[in-house]
């Protein structure tokens, strides 16, 4: 009844097609075709239209019976579908079976699609969501690749496979300032639950191919590669990807005719590509030659090109081996592949070997034996020529020193890695040039040349600390670029444990030297690499673009040979010189240890001249002399001081926001700090725990080719949470401080190793509150290994404010501006407020208050304020005094009240003075008016009269009250004292008394 059903549906469909076309299909215009399984497990063959015409009953067969699902074809077969059987692809095909191959990008292949999301932190707004647009997947021919950036790219591929498969696919991945990831999901966009559901390849050497294999479940998949550049403004190199394949895909009812350019034999799996001077056409069953003497081909070409005539651009010279007279010779040799036509009368010839010329010497330290050059026994000095015994005070200053260049030295290995799926042309290399050595492509070749010196470790000892960061030997290149448009050099080395990129130089440089301090004892890898253009070039043009490195050094290394014997001022040993005490330099004119001034350290036990004392930072003290340190206790300038020791050889933990993109992907930093301590208390670490998901679950930290921890005083950690557990991936530590350099309060700027960076310009930029600024101590850390977004180095500061409600030791925060702690990639900022950050409190800070009097002592108590702290000898202070009537040791308000009280008696005095004055005069003219009134009864009163008594004038009391009281006093008492001496008046005009009555008439 199946097919019944199957029928009736395509007769539906046949009537649904018939009603928009046209003409009617014909018997040879009908397809077979499978159906999709149905319950029992097997396929329909149908006919299907192959063009735009109207189907009829009688064109098409009826729905047949076909093979089980389970049946494919292998590679190199077919499904005949009238024979419903696999049959051999013919010559100039080819079939994968099951496999789907996808070599070619020009273009983004069928089932494949790109995506670009944009992180958003919780608080972000629209305008800080990024342009992702220069962060796509791109094809690039031969592969696709993409740029690493602030933005998560996808590249998503869907397929649906007949049972369970594999995706296999080769990668490129150099960066380690990138998460790579791969997940593989189902319709209903699960993971699928094994282990190769979720992968983080390991990272690759610049150029290295890589291969990498996933396991597939039958039905759809979906398989995503995303990138994510975390949180860094570095420029990294591209994540490339290439020949991919996917089996347990669906039958081929068809061979591929192979592409032009390519040709195959019978039952070919693949078709091979026509080598160079060979062409075909599409469906090729092998290639056909040119005629080499007229034309030429690339390797693939699809035709012959006829050969130019020669330039002296086709050809190059290159200086013969040392013959056993130490003699050489310059020769010409062609640019290969070879394209131009030497016969042509209008090409160059190739020009002559040169006369013999004397052979450079060997490098130092190095003597020739055998005809090559080998380092002197040990104890030995050379300059080149012959080895010589040192003296017995001195010791052989080890190093490699590279200056002539007659071969490649034994201890260079160099390397060549192409941009393309192919390997590099036996062309391109490095050549010797006796004063340098220079780069040499093949024509049309973009690639790194690249130039590898391995050294097994250095003599001194790094000395760990706080001060000026120890240098245990220095790497020194002399160099030069002649480029034709793009080009780059870059310095590498793996000294962190991971390839980090030192130094890079783009385009054209003149002749220039470039030294590194190397900070770290052990085996590292300093890589030169030289890049002539960028992504592929045209397979013809010629790679004019030229390095040339002239000298290469690196001192104080283990192995090596020495080109001079250096004096030893405490005698030597097996290992070369007796060092120095700790906190000692040598002194190159008497070649005695001195000890460094006060207030210096000096980091080696080697080191020459009194210049080698570094000075402490600003805050910090000497430790043994090798380190400046913080016991954790300050004085500013303004001799406040300061107590953190609560906060020494203590660490915290400050997790970043957490950042999202539109699909879930979350990741966020965390930061672990540590403030003060001696150096070996006062490092934190940074892990990474990427294990490989392939080795049989057993936990190897790759870590993408980084060291499995960061030690340092600050580092940051890239934390990436699973999503189908309760782990946490990290990755990308980064150490964000080696070491402190140093602690200020009340300053504008900070040091930094290119000059200064203002305070108040990082608190604008990180958002923190700058009215606190200036009461703030700022801990200063560096870490100074540069990178190309910060040449010098990364740099944290540490903003310790004073707030007495938190308890403890405080809370941190990040940048209300800047999320991640930064910026810029380069400062760091992180505010600390605890109580600890408030100064001691001295005894003028305390209010004081002094007692009543109690037997004749006086009690005075101190009490503390609440923006300081109180040391221990401070918690309660008390002194005694004897009583004293000293106005300052009376309590304030007693101070006051005394002259309150003192003022307003005095008023209240002049007031009852005042008062009773006027008294006193009403009580005189009163008695006056008694006095004139004192007739006999019925007698008539005497005169009120206004008129001056005797004695009485305008100036006197009646009249003036103004007059002065001693003047009225002295009239009074005069007039008295005449009375009293004239008993009869000699005043005509003296009144009468009437004591008795009188007539009037």
């Amino acid at each position: 009844m199946d097919w019944i059903k199957i029928e009736l549906l395509f007769v539906c469909a046949i009537t649904s097609v018939s009603l928009s076309s046209a003409s009617s299909c014909g018997s040879d215009d009908y397809k077979f075709e499978f159906t999709q399984c149905d319950v029992d497990g097997h396929r329909w063959r149908v006919s299907v239209p192959n063009k735009d015409c109207e189907p009829t009953a009688s064109g098409y067969n009826l729905p047949i019976k076909g093979t089980d699902c389970n049946q494919e074809c292998t590679a190199g077969e077919f499904l005949n579908m009238d024979s419903m059987k696999c049959e051999p692809c013919p010559s100039g095909t080819y079939s994968s079976g099951n496999i789907a191959r996808f070599d070619s990008w020009s273009t983004l292949p069928e089932g494949f699609s790109v995506t670009t999301e944009s992180f958003q932190g919780f608080g972000d707004s629209s305008d800080d969501i990024a342009d992702c647009s220069k962060y796509e997947w791109t094809p690039k021919g031969s592969y696709i690749a993409v740029l690493p950036g602030e933005c998560a790219a996808n590249l998503i591929f869907s397929t649906t496979l007949l049972k369970a498969g594999k995706l296999s696919f080769e990668y490129q991945f150099p960066s380690t300032t990138t998460i790579f990831h791969i997940t593989v999901q189902n319709d209903q966009c699960q993971a699928s639950g094994d282990k190769d559901s979720s992968k983080w390849p390991d990272t690759t050497n610049e150029g290295e191919w890589q291969s990498l294999t996933l396991s597939l479940k039958s039905g759809f998949n979906v398989i995503t590669w995303r990138v994510i550049g975390i949180g860094t403004t570095e420029e990294t190199s591209p994540l490339l990807l290439r020949k991919m394949s996917v089996n347990g895909v669906a039958y081929t009812s068809e061979c591929t005719k192979c592409p032009a350019g390519t040709y195959s034999s019978a039952s070919a799996t693949i078709c091979t590509p026509c080598r160079a001077n060979k062409f075909s056409k599409e469906g090729a069953t092998s290639c056909s030659d040119c005629d080499v003497k007229k034309y030429y081909s690339v390797a693939g070409s699809t035709n012959c090109t006829e050969r130019p005539p020669c330039t002296e651009a086709d050809y190059y010279h290159i200086l013969k081996p040392c013959d056993e007279n130490g003699k050489t010779t310059t020769i010409y040799v062609w640019v290969q592949p070879a394209i131009c036509n030497p016969d042509n009368p209008s090409s160059v010839k190739l020009p002559q070997a040169s006369d013999l010329i004397d052979c450079h010497s060997c490098n130092p330290g190095m003597h020739l034996v055998n005809k090559t050059c080998t380092y002197c026994p040990a104890g030995q000095m050379s300059d080149g020529t012959e080895c010589k015994e040192c003296a017995a005070t001195t010791a052989p200053d080890y190093g490699y020193e590279l200056v002539n260049w007659n071969d490649i030295s034994e201890v260079i290995q160099t390397s060549c890695v192409s941009f393309s799926e192919t390997n590099c042309n036996n062309d391109s290399k490095w050549l010797p040039y006796g004063d340098h050595v220079r780069t040499h492509f093949a024509r049309g070749e973009s690639a790194y040349l690249v130039m590898m010196i391995k050294v097994d470790g250095f003599r001194v000892q790094q000395k760990a600390g706080e001060g000026g960061t120890s240098t245990v030997g220095q790497f020194s290149v002399v160099f030069e670029t002649v480029c034709k448009g793009f080009c780059q050099f870059v310095l590498l080395s793996d000294e962190s444990g991971k390839q980090d990129l030192i130094k890079s130089w783009e385009n054209s440089q003149s002749r220039n030297k470039f030294t590194y301090d190397i900070k770290r004892n052990g085996s590292f890898t300093f890589t030169l690499a030289f890049q002539n253009s960028g992504w592929l070039m045209d397979p013809t043009a010629i790679a004019d673009s030229i390095a040339k490195v002239y000298s290469i050094q690196i001192t104080n290394t283990m192995g090596g040979g020495a080109s001079n014997c250096r004096k030893c001022p405490k005698g030597t040993n097996d290992d070369g010189c007796v060092p120095c005490p700790d906190g000692s330099y040598i002194d190159p004119t008497t070649t005695t240890c001195v000890t460094c001034p006060p207030g210096t350290v000096v980091s080696s036990h080697s080191a020459y001249g009194a210049d080698s004392c570094k000075p402490c930072g600003h805050g910090l003290q000497v430790y043994k002399g090798t380190a400046c340190i913080s016991d954790g206790q300050y004085t500013d300038d303004n001799g406040r001081m300061f107590d953190f020791r609560n906060l020494s050889n203590s660490f915290k933990f400050i997790r970043g926001s957490l950042l999202f993109t539109s699909s879930g992907t979350q990741y966020y930093h965390g930061f672990n700090i540590s403030l003060f301590g001696t150096p070996d208390k006062s490092h934190v670490i940074c892990e990474n725990n990427v294990t490989r998901s392939d080795t049989d679950d057993k936990s190897i930290s790759v870590a993408l080719r980084e060291p499995s921890q960061i030690v340092a005083r600050i580092c940051r950690t890239t934390l990436v949470p699973s999503d189908s557990s309760n782990t946490v991936m990290t990755t990308q530590s980064a150490s964000l401080g080696d070491r402190l350099v140093e602690i200020l309060r009340n300053q504008t700027s900070l040091t930094m190793s290119n000059g200064t960076k203002s305070l108040e310009e990082l608190y604008n930029a990180s958002g923190f509150d700058i009215s606190e600024m200036d009461n703030d101590i700022q801990v200063h850390f560096a870490a100074e290994t540069p990178t190309r977004a910060c040449p010098a180095g990364r740099h944290s500061l540490v903003s310790l404010r004073c707030d007495e409600d938190q308890k403890g030791q405080g809370d941190i925060t990040l940048p209300p501006k800047c999320a991640d702690g930064t910026c810029d990639g380069c400062m760091f900022h992180f505010m600390w407020n605890t109580r600890l950050a408030c100064p001691i409190c001295q005894k003028e800070d305390f209010s004081r208050v002094v007692g009543e009097c109690l037997q004749g002592t006086q009690t005075i108590h101190y009490f503390p304020p609440s923006h300081c702290l109180v040391p221990d000898n401070m918690q309660k202070i008390e002194e005694k005094q004897k009583c004293t009537v000293r106005l300052a040791s009376l309590p304030l308000i007693v101070q006051v009240a005394v002259p309150v009280v003192v003022v307003l008696a005095l008023l209240f005095f002049l007031l009852v003075c005042f008062f009773w004055r006027k008294n006193k005069k009403l009580e005189y003219r009163y008695m006056k008016l008694v006095e004139n009134a004192g007739g006999a009864e019925g007698e008539l009163p005497g005169v009120d009269s206004c008129a001056l008594e005797e004695g009485e004038d305008e100036q006197g009391d009646s009249v003036q009250i103004r007059s002065s009281k001693g003047a009225r006093f002295f009239k009074k008492l005069s007039n008295k004292i005449k009375k009293m001496g004239n008993t009869e008046s000699d005043d005509v005009f003296e009144s009468a008394v009437l004591n008795e009555r009188m007539p009037l008439t």
